[in-house]
């Protein structure tokens, strides 16, 4: 449910972390809503999140609390966190969920006499909004103008608005992306200009990998940089499958762009990472300023199945006026997948906690409908004349809402655990733990992106199902939220890639020390289990 604007006001005042965030930026600076009676109470209608349910996962399952007692999450504490998911949850709900079906009904377009795209102005408000409030700053560093709270509760966050707007909520995750690659292989100003645009939304940022005759093998990619006498580069060639490839938020575009210099090494280890903004850069000791328009253009949109709230480039092409968009070299000539892995494996966990946010809100949607729907009669019931029951007491849709319920609150439990090592990790002075965390979060990353995305859509199939018919038809949500939820199963590499990933690469490190490691967490939690009354041992046979 929404909260009143005045008491989310007092809740936040007081609250360290919040004087991290410009004042511009502040949670607090978010539009009036309807009133709520309670903000944490397990509320049937709320078709957006179950706040209940969250908090037992992240307070009671990953005890996300404990991380306040550590030096790098020592401004936050349990309120803190409540403030944040509050106002997520508010904002979600005015900007984001009563506009998720009209920007399936109108999505994006672009002109190409223009060269211009325009979005719903309602989504170009809600962009503005989150922007304002500060979300894009939730999981990065107090030292580049971050909240610095920890992944887990980042994500939580993030949860409301894939739930509320799958579509639209998929450009935030690439801001924050480009802006970490830049916080750790930016030069001096990328980091002190560039990085402050995409934190507060001025400007916006992309991930450019994948090429028409390649796909997702970056191997064989063609897109070439020349070095330029003034130390920027030339870029040559096209991309495909770029959401948030253009937009009229206002501002600038920051291609993140992977190319190959002349004369570099065959394969991936000759590929170099380039900052291709939409318009020409100008540094100085006061800042940054934008010139004229740079030689980047969209060749045509994706017409996607699902998520068609989100601009997705068919193509885009660089140099093809000029015979070279002008581009700035991030990290090392030739260390390029070095530096974009810090966004691929962003994007992954990202994509896998997005999987998360169609099925709940499908769940959700389904459970109150069974609640409500009557139909039938008990089998054990032969008298026409007594009334209908709600179809939430026939045992078949029953059966399809615990399918859904196992799968949803399996996957965010898996999201928040993938999340709490990489809290772990990041509050850990061992050594040998340290060494430990990062090969469980190794191993987890491509599950942690491809099961969701597999099995949330199969909750999916089973919340339309829940509606019979109606499901079926635009009358009715759960349609649009199977078709959102399907695009997550390709995003950031296809399930196959992902097992190759883990088989190939991850599940074999160290002899396979991170299986063992894996091995030894669900042993621990299995005994914990027993030890608090849960199932007991297998019988010997």
């Amino acid at each position: 449910m929404l909260l009143r604007r005045s008491n989310l006001a007092r809740s936040l005042a007081p609250r360290p972390w919040r004087q991290i965030v410009p004042a511009k930026r502040r949670l607090s600076a978010l539009p009036d809503t309807p009133p709520a009676s309670d903000a944490h109470a397990n509320i049937n209608d709320d078709l957006v999140m179950n706040r209940r349910d969250l908090d037992f996962i992240l307070y009671e399952v990953e005890n996300v609390e404990a991380l306040c007692q550590t030096e790098r999450y020592q401004h936050c504490d349990r309120a803190t966190f409540d403030a944040a998911l509050d106002a997520a949850h508010q904002l979600a709900h005015s900007h984001f969920h009563q506009y998720n079906a009209k920007g399936d009904r109108h999505p994006p377009h672009y002109c190409q006499e223009t060269d211009t795209l325009t979005l719903l102005p309602e989504h170009v408000a809600a962009h503005r909004a989150y922007s304002d409030a500060g979300f894009l700053t939730t999981s990065m560093d107090a030292e580049v103008g971050g909240s610095q709270m920890p992944v887990a509760v980042s994500g939580a966050v993030g949860l409301h608005f894939s739930s509320a707007n799958a579509g639209f909520s998929a450009h935030f995750a690439l801001n924050v992306g480009a802006a970490k690659i830049l916080q750790h292989h930016g030069t001096d100003e990328q980091r002190a200009h560039v990085l402050p645009k995409l934190l507060s939304g001025e400007w916006c940022g992309t991930m450019c990998l994948s090429e028409t005759h390649a796909g997702s093998s970056l191997t064989d990619i063609r897109t070439t940089a020349h070095p330029q006498p003034d130390g920027t580069y030339k870029i040559r060639g096209n991309k495909m499958w770029i959401t948030a490839a253009e937009n009229n938020f206002g501002g600038t575009i920051v291609h993140m762009v992977l190319a190959k210099l002349p004369g570099a090494p065959a394969g991936t280890k000759g590929i170099s990472l380039f900052l291709v903004p939409k318009h020409a850069l100008s540094f100085s000791e006061e800042g940054v300023s934008l010139g004229e328009r740079n030689d980047v253009r969209l060749g045509g949109l994706n017409h996607k199945m699902g998520q068609t709230a989100s601009v997705n480039a068919g193509e885009l092409l660089f140099g093809e006026a000029t015979g070279g968009a002008t581009g700035h070299l991030v990290g090392e000539p030739n260390q390029g997948l070095h530096c974009m892995f810090i966004m691929m494996n962003e994007l992954r966990f990202q994509v896998g906690l997005g999987g998360v946010g169609p099925a709940l809100a499908g769940y959700l949607y389904s459970l109150q409908y069974a609640r409500q729907r009557t139909q039938g009669r008990s089998p054990l019931c032969r008298d026409p004349s007594t009334p209908m029951v709600p179809i939430i007491e026939h045992s078949d849709v029953k059966r399809m809402l615990l399918l859904q319920k196992a799968y949803v609150e399996g996957a965010l439990g898996l999201c928040m655990y993938t999340a709490g090592v990489i809290d772990a990790l990041a509050t850990t002075a061992d050594a040998a733990a340290r060494s430990d965390k990062l090969l469980l979060l190794e191993l987890l990353t491509p599950v942690v992106k491809a099961w969701p995305s597999e099995w949330c859509l199969e909750a999916n199939k089973w919340a339309m199902q829940v509606l019979g018919g109606y499901g079926y038809t635009q009358d009715f949500p759960l349609e649009q939220l199977y078709r959102d939820a399907r695009p997550n199963m390709i995003y950031e590499g296809t399930s196959g890639v992902q097992a190759l990933d883990l088989l190939g690469r991850k599940a074999s490190m160290g002899g396979g020390a991170a299986l063992k490691l894996l091995g030894a967490a669900v042993a621990e939690d299995v005994a914990a289990a027993r030890a608090a009354g849960g199932a007991p041992p297998p019988q010997s046979r």
